[in-house]
């Protein structure tokens, strides 16, 4: 069992951590312990950035360590001000790490397993902040955006967050309010700007080692 967790990437865990969240937890929405799931998966995301944080970065590793401390205070406040003050702190952890994933990658200096798969956590990190500010809209209005299934809410909130961040758009559920439209906006825009960025880079590395070789 140890060797094969030593032989999976490191990238790994963070992506595995993201598509649990992603899919398994609409899944339990409906269960009793739902909020000890939800609690659970989102500490499991902060706690695989360890993983992909380069050793040197000793200030940064405390970002995820934060974001854990303010997951589980989150889990028992139920004033909407202190709700949103935490949600706010806790897409700003989740938007440093995605910076950081996007540095490491303009650093490297080879295309490899671990540099597209830190590329794809970056992107799906993208999704769990609009996830984040999705829930906090909803939570002050809502009817800001237009979830017909009330019975599973979280899970809905994810699939649409996702649904906007790749601009896909069915159009089952659409923003209503202005700030609700602002931040379907920003997600639109902020996944295809991390797309371009990202296809830059690995186009740039791949070209100059290129013209090296030759």
């Amino acid at each position: 069992m140890y060797k094969v967790l030593r032989r999976f990437p490191k990238h790994g865990y963070l992506l595995l951590s993201i598509l649990i969240f992603v899919f398994l937890s609409p899944l339990l929405e409906k269960t009793v312990i739902r909020s000890y799931i939800n609690l659970f998966l989102y500490s499991l995301i902060f706690l695989s950035t360890y993983s992909v944080i380069e050793k040197n970065n000793t200030f940064i590793k405390l970002f995820p360590l934060i974001g854990i401390i303010i997951n589980i205070i989150i889990f028992f406040v139920e004033s909407k001000i202190a709700l949103l003050i935490l949600f706010g702190l806790s897409a700003i952890v989740f938007t440093i790490i995605t910076f950081v994933l996007l540095i490491q990658i303009a650093r490297s200096k080879k295309v490899n397993t671990g540099l597209i798969l830190e590329a794809i956590n970056g992107y799906l990190l993208i999704g769990v902040v609009a996830t984040i500010l999705n829930t906090t809209v909803i939570l002050f209005y809502p009817d800001a955006i237009s979830i017909t299934d009330l019975s599973n809410k979280a899970g809905n909130i994810i699939y649409y967050s996702y649904i906007t961040l790749s601009t896909i758009g069915f159009g089952d559920i659409c923003p209503k309010s202005p700030m609700a439209r602002n931040i379907a906006v920003f997600i639109g825009l902020a996944g295809q700007l991390y797309l371009t960025i990202i296809i830059a880079f690995i186009i740039g590395k791949i070209s100059s080692k290129t013209e090296i070789e030759y």
